[in-house]
C-alpha cells in the first residue's frame, strides 16, 4: 500500500461503533498511524461484510514508552495495546538521534540500565495479557556505530542486547502476548528520524502496520487441507511405478515431497484436518501409505479418497465426512487441469498448484499454506477433532444404522452448559468468529468489544460442551445476549459444524430457558450466504423467517415444537 492510498482509506468517514487501539511507542508514530488505521479499516470492512467500522488510534507521549503502556492499561475499555519497542527504550544512549558522550564505562552502564527498563516494560505488558490483546514489535533500527569490534564482527555488547530483547519477547509470548515477526526489509530511515522523529521508511511502516493489523484482527483460519498423491505427496505414479518405487527422499531428488509430508504432519498435529483425493486404485495407495519411511503418520490422513471420478466429487465427499463448509478447505494438486475443474465446480475451495520441479516455489507454497491455517493457539478441541471424526465414521459404518432417530437415540449424549462471565474464554471467542453455517447473523466480535460485553451486568454468555459414545467434542457452541424484562435477546449464537445432527441446538435453547427463567428468547437474525443450517433450525420452531429481524420464540411454542431430546442436559 502506498501512503496516498492509506491516507484516503484512513480519512474515509465510517459510521458505527469505533474500534479503538492504544499505539504505544517513544518515537513520533506519524505514518505508522496512518498505515495502521488503513489496514485495520480494510480488515474491519471485510469482517463486517463491507459495512465497516470506524478506527481510532490513541498515542502517548514522545519518549515515554513505559508510561504510555501504563496509561493505556489504566483505560477501562479493554482496548488492545500495541507496543513498538526501540533501542532507546532500553537506554537513551543506544539512540542515533540522541547525543551522549562515549565514556569508558558506557557499556557497563547500558548493561545495567537496559535489563531494568525492559523488566519494567515486560511486567506492564504481561499484566495486560488476559485483560486485553497485547501486540509487541521489536527494535528494527541499527545499534550505534561506536560499538567495539571489527566491521564483520557482532560485538559482545550487541549480542547481549539482542539476546536481552529476544528473551523479553519470548517471555511475553509465553504469557500470551503476540509478537510481530521480523520483517526482511530495510527498516530504518536516518534522515526521517533526524528531521521528524519518525524512524521508518514508508515501505517498512506499511509492512509493520500490516503485520500489527493481522495480529489485532486475524483472519479466520482454514480448517482442512486436501492433497493429491502422485507427484504431490510423493514423486512418481504409484499405479505405474509401484508402492516401493515412489519417492520423497533427498537421495532420490524428491526432497520437496518429503518437505510437503512433514508440513502436512505439522498441520495435523495442530488440529488441521488433512485428507487425500487421488485418482488411483485403493490397494497400491494403501501399500505406499503403509511404508515405514513415510514422514508423517498415516493416521494423520483421513479420509483417503481413491476413485476415478472428478476431484470435485471427492472433495465433496471429504467435506461431508469432515462436516465443514467448502470455504474452509484448501486443495493442493500438481495438475493444473484438476485444479481448474475443482475451481469451476467448487469456487469456494481455495486451490494451489504443487510445483514438483521448482523447490523454491514449493517452499513458497508451504509458507503460504502455513499462513492460511495459522492460529494463535491450539486448543483441546482442535487436537481431538480428527479422532472424533474418525470414530464417528468407523462406528457408523460398522453399526450400519440407517434410521437417523435410532442413531441419535443411541449416542448417549451429554450436553453441558456453562453460564459464567467471570473470565474471558478464548475458545468461546474463537467459535464466535470462525463459525459460519450455524450462525445467527454473521456478527464478528472484536476482542475488546467481547470483553466489554462480558462486564455488562445484564449480559448472558452460555458455552456448551458435548460428549457421546464417539468421544468428547469439547466446547462446541456459544450463545451471547442480554436478559431484559424477562426476555433473553441473543445477539450471537453459533454451533460448530462438528456437532450437527445431534439436536444439541434444541438442548441449548432448553437450557437457556431454564437458566435465565426467560419467558421468551428474541433472536437477532440475519440471513447470510452460509447460515442455511441456522435458518433450517429456526424454521422448525417458528413459522415465518424473514431475511433479517428480531424473531421471538415464546417458551410454550418451543416446548410444543421441540423434538425428543435424548442427550442428558446439565446446566451450571
Amino acid at each position: 500500500m502506498i501512503l496516498k492510498e492509506a491516507l484516503l482509506i484512513a480519512a474515509r468517514a465510517v459510521e458505527g461503533e469505533t474500534y479503538r487501539i492504544c499505539l504505544c511507542c517513544s518515537f513520533e508514530p506519524l505514518h505508522l498511524c496512518t498505515f495502521l488505521k488503513a489496514h485495520l479499516q480494510l480488515r474491519l470492512d471485510k469482517n463486517c461484510g463491507g459495512v465497516g467500522r470506524a478506527v481510532d488510534i490513541s498515542t502517548g507521549l514522545f519518549g515515554d514508552l513505559n508510561g504510555n503502556v501504563l496509561r493505556a492499561m489504566a483505560s477501562a475499555d479493554s482496548a488492545p495495546v500495541v507496543a513498538v519497542v526501540d533501542w532507546t527504550d532500553l537506554d537513551l544512549r543506544l539512540g542515533l538521534r540522541e547525543g551522549y558522550p562515549v565514556t569508558p564505562d558506557i557499556e557497563s552502564g547500558i548493561l545495567s540500565e537496559a535489563p531494568r527498563r525492559l523488566a519494567g516494560l515486560e511486567r506492564l505488558l504481561c499484566e495486560s495479557v488476559g485483560k486485553r490483546r497485547v501486540v509487541i514489535a521489536l527494535p528494527s533500527s541499527p545499534l550505534p556505530p561506536w560499538f567495539p569490534g571489527l566491521p564483520q564482527q557482532s560485538s559482545a555488547l550487541s549480542l547481549e542486547l539482542e539476546a536481552l530483547v529476544d528473551g523479553f519477547a519470548a517471555r511475553c509470548a509465553r504469557a500470551g502476548a503476540l509478537v510481530v515477526a521480523r520483517i526482511p526489509r530495510v527498516a530504518y530511515d536516518f534522515r526521517s528520524h533526524l528531521s521528524t522523529g519518525f524512524p521508518f521508511p514508508i515501505s517498512y511502516a506499511d509492512s509493520l502496520a500490516e503485520g500489527i493489523a493481522a495480529l489485532l484482527l486475524p483472519s479466520a483460519p482454514k480448517k482442512g487441507l486436501i492433497a493429491d498423491l502422485d507427484d504431490t505427496l510423493w514423486k512418481g505414479v504409484v499405479g505405474d511405478d509401484g508402492a516401493a518405487n515412489v519417492q520423497w527422499s533427498l537421495e532420490e531428488k524428491a526432497r520437496v515431497h518429503g518437505l510437503f509430508q512433514q508440513f502436512l504432519g505439522g498441520l495435523q498435529s495442530q488440529g488441521v484436518l488433512v485428507g487425500i483425493a487421488s485418482k488411483n486404485d485403493q490397494q497400491p495407495v494403501a501399500d505406499a501409505l503403509a511404508r515405514p519411511d513415510l514422514l508423517l503418520s498415516t493416521r494423520a490422513l483421513f479420509p483417503v479418497d481413491t476413485s476415478w471420478g472428478p476431484k470435485s466429487e471427492a472433495i465433496r465427499r471429504i467435506a461431508s465426512t469432515w462436516n465443514i463448509d467448502l470455504s474452509a478447505i484448501v486443495f493442493v494438486d500438481d495438475n493444473p487441469l484438476e485444479l481448474a475443474e475443482v475451481q469451476l465446480v467448487l469456487p469456494d475451495v481455495e486451490c494451489h498448484l504443487f510445483p514438483p520441479s521448482d523447490p523454491v516455489k514449493v517452499l513458497e507454497l508451504v509458507t503460504t499454506l502455513r499462513s492460511r491455517f495459522a492460529r494463535e493457539r491450539v486448543t483441546d478441541e482442535d487436537r481431538m477433532r480428527l479422532e472424533t471424526i474418525r470414530r464417528v465414521t468407523e462406528l457408523t459404518d460398522s453399526t450400519g444404522i440407517a434410521d437417523p432417530e435410532s442413531l441419535i437415540a443411541g449416542l448417549d449424549g451429554q450436553v453441558s452448559l456453562a453460564f459464567s462471565r467471570a473470565s474471558y474464554d478464548a475458545r468461546a471467542f474463537e467459535l464466535l468468529n470462525k463459525t459460519n453455517q450455524f450462525n445467527l447473523n454473521g456478527k464478528r466480535w472484536e476482542e475488546s468489544e467481547f470483553r466489554r460485553f462480558l462486564s455488562a451486568p445484564d449480559s448472558v454468555v452460555c458455552v456448551a460442551s458435548y460428549t457421546d459414545r464417539f468421544g468428547p467434542l469439547g466446547k462446541i457452541a456459544v450463545a451471547a445476549g442480554s436478559l431484559k424484562s424477562g426476555v433473553l435477546e441473543l445477539d450471537s449464537w453459533v454451533l460448530s459444524c462438528r456437532a450437527f445432527s445431534r439436536r444439541i441446538e434444541y438442548s441449548i435453547v432448553k437450557g437457556l430457558f431454564e437458566q435465565t427463567q426467560a419467558d421468551a428468547i428474541e433472536f437477532v437474525w440475519k440471513s447470510t450466504s452460509r447460515n442455511g443450517p441456522m435458518r433450517h433450525f429456526l424454521c422448525g420452531l417458528l413459522t415465518q423467517i424473514p431475511e433479517a429481524g428480531s424473531l421471538r420464540l415464546n417458551r410454550p411454542i418451543f416446548e410444543q415444537n421441540c423434538p425428543i431430546l435424548y442427550s442428558q442436559l446439565s446446566v451450571g
